[in-house]
């Protein structure tokens, strides 16, 4: 064992001594080791780490025990908000009375997070005929609860809010990147709630943040992190599509009009503002025109003009706040608002062979974007100036190297899990279902659901690959899954009181999409089955995956395909054994894998799991265990 190692090693034992309940993990121990010799020589780590690893203190821990700075990006804010509630303090707490081991942490989320003190300020002072002239009076009582929590919150987060906050409410009281002038032209600068959580990081050893967060201080050349040796990604499995994200361009109607409006309220003359909003409007006309749409030779000239004219117009009213004989709030945001647009603008209109342009659809409204086919290009400055750690539960084949990481695959560093899942799961694939464009199989699936639901006695997360596939099997088997078993749907409630709900009824069933994958965790005897309506593969006719594709050439099915649908399987699954007293059954409806050749590929994220396609070995599997 290595010096640095050894040190680290150190540490989690005198960590996991201060805990109630102590419980070694060897592969623990073994992800502290590799994470501590990745530090100490400067190179890449990526490590696939088996639920039950306990994988957030085997990478925290050698990074305090190293001395260094790191940033530890997660794939979501609720990951975040985790690692600030829980796993920070407890080191802390385990660690704070010896100064070899000091260290601070910070949570920095993006602007919008935040509170805007100079929002509040002009809500207050205005009069609510003007600020609330279009809105409802829900959303004015909400807003005023808003700007009433400003002033007794420290941290101005929306995730420190006490009460349910609706969207448009948290947008009266916030500000995008994009829109504020900066701390050192706004009156509130100096209490600005997002700036003081910055110089809490810009002093922190541990910065957490999002995926978004970071992929967005990559594409402002640093502006929002500050340096760091280190830098964790959890969940590493969906970096490649945060990324892609943040490093695309989106222009959507409804993000001009408000530009629009920026501007009205800055200038004196409305026709150019008027002029850009009649734009907005003939630009959203034409974007519904082409929704599913990828142009693959620039822009049609329709758009083209539009797109052209609008950036002549946001030209004109930079100039006139340039000219305006005083800065104030209005002024400068719009100037920070049309400073975005007009680079956003110009961007799409110089749209390289590297980008696919493309117009879809997100709750009604047409958007069109512009986004990199690969992101290793992005990334690369990470790889040259910190040390990486990559992580996950699920590590697909071929990811890192799409990153622009230059490790093999034999370079992947795998920890076992430490339950035993030979002995408390079991995996039921159904080989006699219809394929999915059967039209038999809705029924069929629906009475196979009812048929795996009895055995276990409810306590099942059913999860379905579209909507309406799960409208279809909520709508035919509420109240129809037996005596006692309450069936929940994902829109019934919010997503926290649903779990709540889910967990603390043991003979209950939910049923979710695509957004239950991953981050739910009820163990106990709450989750005792795990149903996959079918293999999730992406979808055939996303712009931005087809032109992956069509760069993969004839092996794109195996190598962007199938990889995604392991590592979407692969979590999903991952829902069932939480702790080392789980037991149950993870069941895929999808009697491809019996006999397609992808069958193992697909399967490699669960594969540590016994097979069967016997409804009486699930049975017996749930009595034995009734019996114990």
């Amino acid at each position: 064992m290595t010096p640095a190692a050894r040190r680290a090693c150190e540490v989690l034992e005198r960590v996991v001594a201060s805990l109630e309940s102590a419980e070694h993990r060897d592969g623990q121990v073994e992800m502290v080791q590799h994470v501590a010799d990745a530090i100490a020589n400067r190179r890449p780590l990526v490590i696939q780490a088996g639920t039950g690893t306990g994988k957030t203190l085997g990478y925290l821990i050698p990074v305090i025990a190293a001395g260094q700075t790191a940033v530890v990006a997660t794939y979501t804010k609720a990951l975040q908000d985790q690692l600030a509630s829980a796993d920070l303090p407890l080191l802390e707490a385990a660690l704070g009375d010896d100064p070899d081991f000091d260290f601070s942490w910070a949570v920095l989320k993006g602007r919008n997070n935040y509170v805007c003190r100079q929002r509040v300020a002009e809500i207050e002072s205005a009069p609510a005929t003007l600020e609330f002239a279009n809105d409802s009076t829900t959303l004015q009582r909400e807003t005023m609860r808003l700007v009433e929590w400003t002033k007794s919150t420290e941290s101005g987060d929306v995730s420190d809010v006490p009460f349910p906050v609706t969207d448009s409410a948290w947008r009266k009281v916030s500000l995008g990147s994009d829109e504020c002038p900066g701390a050192a032209r706004c009156t509130f600068g100096e209490s600005c709630f997002t700036e003081r959580a910055r110089e809490r990081a810009a002093t922190a050893n541990v910065i957490v943040v999002n995926f978004s967060l970071y992929g967005l201080d990559l594409q402002q050349d640093r502006e929002f992190l500050p340096h760091h040796d280190v830098v964790v990604f959890d969940e590493v499995h969906e970096l490649e599509d945060v990324i892609s994200d943040t490093a695309s361009i989106v222009l959507t109607p409804r993000a001009i009009a408000q530009a629009a409006e920026a501007a009205r309220k800055a200038v004196s003359s409305q026709k150019v503002p008027n002029a850009l909003a009649a734009s907005a409007s003939q630009f959203d006309s034409l974007l519904n025109d082409h929704v599913g749409t990828r142009f693959r030779d620039g822009l049609p000239t329709d758009l083209a003009d539009v797109v052209r004219g609008m950036l002549a117009q946001v030209e004109l009213i930079l100039e006139a706040v340039r000219a305006l004989p005083q800065e104030s709030p209005e002024s400068l945001r719009a100037k920070a608002t049309h400073e975005r647009l007009r680079g956003d603008l110009g961007a799409v209109l110089r749209s390289s062979a590297d980008m696919v342009m493309f117009v879809t659809e997100s709750r009604n409204a047409p958007r069109l974007t512009a986004a990199p086919i690969r992101i290793d290009r992005t990334l690369a400055p990470v790889w040259d100036d910190t040390v990486a750690v990559l992580t996950s539960a699920t590590i697909p084949p071929g990811m890192p190297q799409r990153l622009g990481l230059d490790v093999g695959s034999d370079d992947v560093v795998r920890v076992a899990s430490p339950f035993d899942y030979a002995r408390n799961s079991l995996l039921y694939i159904a080989d006699d279902l219809p394929d999915p464009n059967h039209p038999d199989r809705a029924e069929r699936v629906h009475e196979r659901i009812r048929e795996l639901v009895a055995m276990s006695d409810g306590s099942a997360l059913v999860l379905f690959t579209s909507r309406a596939a799960l409208n279809n099997a909520v709508e035919h088997l509420r109240d129809d899954l037996g005596t006692g078993i309450t069936l929940y749907a994902q829109d019934d409630m919010p997503k926290k009181a649903l779990l709540e709900h889910f967990r603390s009824d043991e003979r209950s069933c939910l049923f979710a999409t695509r957004g239950y994958f991953q981050g739910v965790d009820v163990p106990g005897d709450s989750l005792r089955l795990v149903i996959v309506d079918k293999v999730p593969f992406p979808a055939l006719r996303d712009p931005l995956l087809d032109a992956r594709r069509e760069l993969a050439g004839q092996g794109s099915f195996m190598t962007i395909d199938v990889p995604i649908a392991a590592a979407t399987l692969a979590q999903a699954a991952g829902r069932l054994i939480r702790s080392a007293r789980d037991h149950g059954v993870v069941a895929v409806l999808d009697s491809r894998l019996v006999t397609k050749r992808y069958k193992d590929a697909v399967l490699s994220g669960i594969a540590h799991m016994p097979e069967t396609s016997s409804l009486d070995e699930v049975e017996r599997f749930y009595l034995r265990r009734i019996k114990r």
